[in-house]
C-alpha cells in the first residue's frame, strides 16, 4: 500500500528572530595591558536558553545561561532571581570522589560564587521582573581559573543581550597589590594572587558606579584601596563596550499593575502619620517597633476602602510605605528611628572568659545584636581538607584555622527548622573568616575552630562575630598580628536626586538594611582593612559615596577597637589550663609498627586509657595532644612500655651474623637472626658475588645456617639491611648446612 505524502509544515519557531539572533555567533575580546585578555562568545552553545554567553580568559571558560518564565512575574517585594553556579569536575580533568561518582552538591567554594554573582547583578533587575533564572557552569579549568570574575562576566553579558530587562552592562575586574603597596595587577594569576598583599575584585556599571566589592588583604590602607579602585575603573569601561558589541534582542516592557497607585494612595491617607510616629518615637526597640508597625498594617488592611484590592497588592504597597516613611525622615530630619545621629554607634558590651572550661570565649553586644564567640584547640590532623577535586576548583587546600557561623532562628523571634547550612550562613561566615585570617599567626601548633553563634540579630551580625571572634581568640591566647573589628555601613539617598541627597549611616540597624540603599561590611585593625563586602539595592555607589563610606568605616573600626582594648587589649600570656597539651614525639620508622600493627591496636588502646589523641605528623614524628600533664606522662609511659616489649635488632656496624632462612624466594631468601623472629629479606645481588637469578643456584635450602654482614638500618624505612655478599669469598665457608 502506498503512503500519501503528507505536505510539510515549518514551525514558526524557526523562522523567529529570537532563534536566528541565537544561531549567530559573535564574540568580543578585551585585552588587559598585554597580559591577559576576555573573550565573550554567544550564539554557539545552549541555544534554546534565553540567551547564553561563555567568558573565556586563557584556557578557562565559564558558560552562563538565562532562562525567564514570562507567565510569573514579581510581587515587588524582592527580584524573582535564581542563581546557581554549578560544579563540574569534569572542567579540571578528574571524576568525583563521592560514592556515586557524580556531582552531587554545591562546596562551600560554588556557594560563595554564586552568591558573588547574584550580589552583582540583583541590584540591576526590577523588582516586577519576570521570574528568572540563571545558571553559571564551568567548561573548562586550569590553576590560573578565576570563576568569580568570569561567572560575573557571563551572567551579566546574557543578561545584556537577552530579552529580560537589566540596567547594564555590568562587569567585573579584579585587583590585586604587591606586598610594596606600588604595583597592582589586573586579573592576576595564581602566582600573583599567592604573592599579593591584597585581593579585591570589584563590579561596576557605567560612570564609574559601584555595585559589588569583595575584599581580603593584610591591612590594606584606605588610600591603598582608592588606588586599587581608580586602575579597577580605567580598565572596567572597555568590558562595557565589547558587552554592548555582543548586541542582543529588545528588551521586554514589564506590565505595571494599575492598582499601585490607587492603592498606595489610600494608604498613605489611612497610616503615614502613625508610620511616621512610630518611626519617630526612638523609645521603641527591634521587637516593640515591629509589632507596633504590624498593629497598624493589621488595623488599616481590615478597613472598607481596601477590600476590592488583593491582598498581595495590599502587603506590597504597605512594604513601600514604611521604606518610604523612614527613609523620609532620616533624610530630612538627620536623626534615626532608634534617635542615633548618622555617625553615632549603637552602646557596645563585651564580656570575655565567661565559661572557664572553654578554650577561649566572648560575649560581644552591640545594641540588640549579640553574638557569642567561642575558640576549640585541637590536634593538627583536625584541620579542614578539602578532597583533591574541590581543590582543582578552588577550595583552599588546607584550613588549620576555620570561623563558623551559625544564625538560628529564635535570634529574630523566629520559629524554623534544624537543617544544613545556608547559603547566608555559609557567606557571613567567610567574610568574617577573611577578616580575621591575615591576622593569625603562621606555624600555629594547634588546629583552631572559631565557632560565632548569634543569639540575637538587629543588623550587622557579621561584623560582630569579627569583634566577637578577635576577643575570644585573645582570651584563648592565640598570638595574633593584631585586633579586628567590623562595622556595617549604610547609605539612604532620595529618589530624585540619589547622588547628591543622601546620608551615610555607620552601625546600620536590620531595618536601615531592610529599607536603606546599601549594606558596607568593612573589618580591619588600626592599621588597615582585611575584607569588605558591598552589597547595594540601588543602581550603584559613585566614587563620593563610596570615599565617605570608607571613612565612616575607618572610623567607625578605631571606635570598636578602643572598646574592645578596654576590656582585653593583647593575648593572653599563658593559655587557660583546660587548653590541651600538644608535643611531638620522635619514633625510629622500624619502632612505628610496633605501636600501629593490628589495625593500631596498641595506639587505640593508649587513647582509650588515657583520653590523649594520637596523630603521624610525618614518617618519624607523632603528634600527642593530652587533656592535662598528667595525662600525658601516663600515655607516654604506655607508649615507652609497648616500644620495650618489644626488643629490636642492634648490631654494631658490620658484625658477623649467623642468620636461617626461613623461605626461598625467586628475588632472595627471607633470614630470621639469633634472638628474634622476625623475617629480613636478602636480594639476589647480595647473596653472591656473582649476579644470580635464582638463590637456588647457591644450593641454599630452608633451614641452612648463613653469615651475613649487618649494615644497620635505612635511615628513610627503617629496614635491615644484611648482605651475603662480602662473606661469599671468604675461606671459611659461608653456609653452614643443616644437620
Amino acid at each position: 500500500m502506498r503512503i500519501p505524502q503528507l505536505p510539510l509544515r515549518y514551525s514558526k519557531r524557526w523562522s523567529s528572530r529570537e532563534y536566528r539572533l541565537a544561531g549567530n555567533e559573535r564574540s568580543v575580546s578585551v585585552d588587559f595591558n598585554g597580559k591577559n585578555s576576555l573573550e565573550l562568545k554567544t550564539g554557539h552553545m545552549a541555544r534554546f536558553a534565553s540567551a547564553a554567553v561563555v567568558a573565556s580568559s586563557g584556557d578557562n571558560s565559564v558558560m552562563a545561561t538565562v532562562v525567564q518564565r514570562k507567565q510569573k512575574q514579581g510581587d515587588g517585594n524582592g527580584v524573582p532571581l535564581q542563581v546557581e553556579y554549578r560544579p563540574s569536575a569534569s572542567a579540571v580533568g578528574r571524576i568525583p570522589t563521592n560514592f556515586l561518582r557524580r556531582e552531587l552538591s554545591q562546596s562551600d567554594n560554588e556557594i560563595l560564587i554564586s552568591r558573588a554573582i547574584d550580589r552583582s547583578i540583583r541590584p540591576l533587575m526590577p523588582a516586577n521582573s519576570y521570574e528568572t533564572q540563571v545558571i553559571c557552569k564551568p567548561l573548562a579549568l586550569d590553576e590560573n581559573a578565576d570563576q568569580i570574575m568570569l561567572g560575573i562576566n557571563a551572567a551579566s553579558s546574557a543578561l545584556h543581550i537577552s530579552s529580560a530587562p537589566f540596567n547594564g552592562p555590568l562587569a567585573a575586574i579584579r585587583v590585586s597589590m604587591d606586598p610594596r603597596g606600588k604595583i597592582f595587577h589586573v586579573n592576576p594569576g595564581q602566582e600573583e594572587l599567592k604573592a599579593s598583599s591584597m585581593n579585591m575584585i570589584v563590579a561596576m556599571r557605567r560612570n564609574q558606579k559601584t555595585v559589588m566589592i569583595e575584599l581580603d588583604g593584610e591591612e590594606t590602607r584606605g588610600e591603598q584601596l582608592e588606588e586599587a579602585l581608580d586602575v579597577a575603573f580605567q580598565n572596567v569601561e572597555r568590558l562595557h563596550v565589547a558587552m554592548d558589541e555582543l548586541g542582543g534582542i529588545e528588551k521586554d516592557e514589564l506590565p505595571e499593575k494599575t492598582t499601585t497607585m490607587e492603592i498606595l494612595e489610600i494608604l498613605e491617607a489611612l497610616a503615614r502619620e502613625r508610620i511616621y510616629y512610630v518611626m519617630t518615637d526612638s523609645t521603641h526597640d527591634k521587637i516593640s517597633r515591629d509589632e507596633e508597625i504590624k498593629a497598624i498594617m493589621e488595623d488599616v488592611i481590615g478597613t472598607e476602602a481596601l477590600q476590592p484590592f488583593p491582598p498581595a497588592d495590599i502587603y506590597q504597597c504597605w512594604s513601600f510605605l514604611v521604606k518610604k516613611v523612614l527613609r523620609e525622615t532620616t533624610l530630612s530630619t538627620g536623626i534615626r528611628c532608634d534617635g542615633r545621629r548618622p555617625t553615632d554607634f549603637r552602646p557596645i558590651r563585651i564580656q570575655v572568659d565567661m565559661y572557664k572550661k572553654l578554650h577561649g570565649c566572648s560575649m560581644f553586644q552591640r545594641g540588640q545584636t549579640q553574638v557569642m564567640s567561642t575558640v576549640t584547640f585541637d590536634s593538627p590532623t583536625a584541620a579542614f581538607h578539602p578532597d583533591s577535586v574541590a581543590q582543582l576548583l578552588g577550595s583552599q587546600r588546607k584550613k588549620s584555622f576555620m570561623l563558623h557561623y551559625e544564625f538560628p532562628s529564635f535570634a529574630t523571634n523566629d520559629i524554623g527548622a534544624s537543617r544544613s547550612l545556608n547559603r547566608r550562613e555559609i557567606g557571613h561566615g567567610a567574610l568574617a573568616e577573611k577578616a580575621l585570617k591575615p591576622l593569625f599567626p603562621t606555624g600555629f601548633p594547634y588546629a583552631v575552630r572559631l565557632a560565632c553563634q548569634v543569639l540575637e540579630s538587629n543588623g550587622s551580625s557579621s561584623m560582630a562575630s569579627v569583634c566577637g571572634g578577635s576577643l575570644a581568640l585573645y582570651d584563648a591566647g592565640v598570638p595574633m598580628k593584631n585586633a579586628a573589628a567590623g562595622v556595617a555601613i549604610g547609605l539612604i539617598s532620595d529618589e530624585k536626586e540619589p547622588e547628591t541627597n543622601y546620608k551615610v549611616l555607620t552601625d546600620i540597624l536590620g531595618i536601615e538594611d531592610y529599607a536603606g540603599d546599601m549594606d558596607f561590611k568593612i573589618a580591619g585593625t588600626k592599621n588597615g582593612f582585611t575584607a569588605a563586602q558591598l552589597d547595594v539595592k540601588n543602581d550603584g555607589l559613585t566614587r563620593q559615596q563610596l570615599r565617605e563610606s570608607l571613612d565612616a568605616a575607618r572610623a567607625g573600626i578605631d571606635h570598636v577597637l578602643g572598646k574592645m582594648a578596654i576590656i582585653r587589649d593583647r593575648p593572653r600570656e599563658q593559655p587557660k589550663s583546660t587548653v590541651p597539651i600538644i608535643e611531638s614525639m620522635r619514633i625510629e620508622p622500624h619502632k612505628r609498627v610496633t605501636l600501629f600493627r593490628n589495625n593500631g591496636y596498641n595506639c587505640k588502646l593508649i587513647e582509650a586509657e588515657t583520653g590523649v589523641k594520637i596523630s603521624v605528623e610525618d614518617e618519624s614524628n607523632i603528634s600527642l595532644l593530652a587533656p592535662s600533664q598528667e595525662k600525658l606522662q601516663k600515655a607516654l609511659s604506655m607508649m615507652n612500655g609497648v616500644l620495650e616489649s618489644n626488643t629490636t635488632l642492634d648490631f654494631a656496624f658490620g658484625s658477623i651474623i649467623q642468620a636461617e632462612i626461613v623461605e626461598i624466594m625467586d628475588r632472595g631468601v627471607y633470614v630470621t637472626l639469633p634472638g628474634s623472629s622476625q623475617r629480613v629479606l636478602i636480594n639476589n645481588n647480595h647473596l653472591s658475588l656473582h649476579p644470580i637469578r635464582h638463590p637456588d643456584v647457591l644450593g641454599l635450602k630452608v633451614g641452612d645456617k648463613m653469615a651475613c654482614t649487618w649494615f644497620g638500618r635505612d635511615e628513610h624505612t627503617g629496614n635491615i639491611r644484611l648482605s651475603r655478599k662480602t662473606l661469599a669469598g671468604a675461606s671459611h665457608p659461608a653456609t653452614q648446612q643443616k644437620k
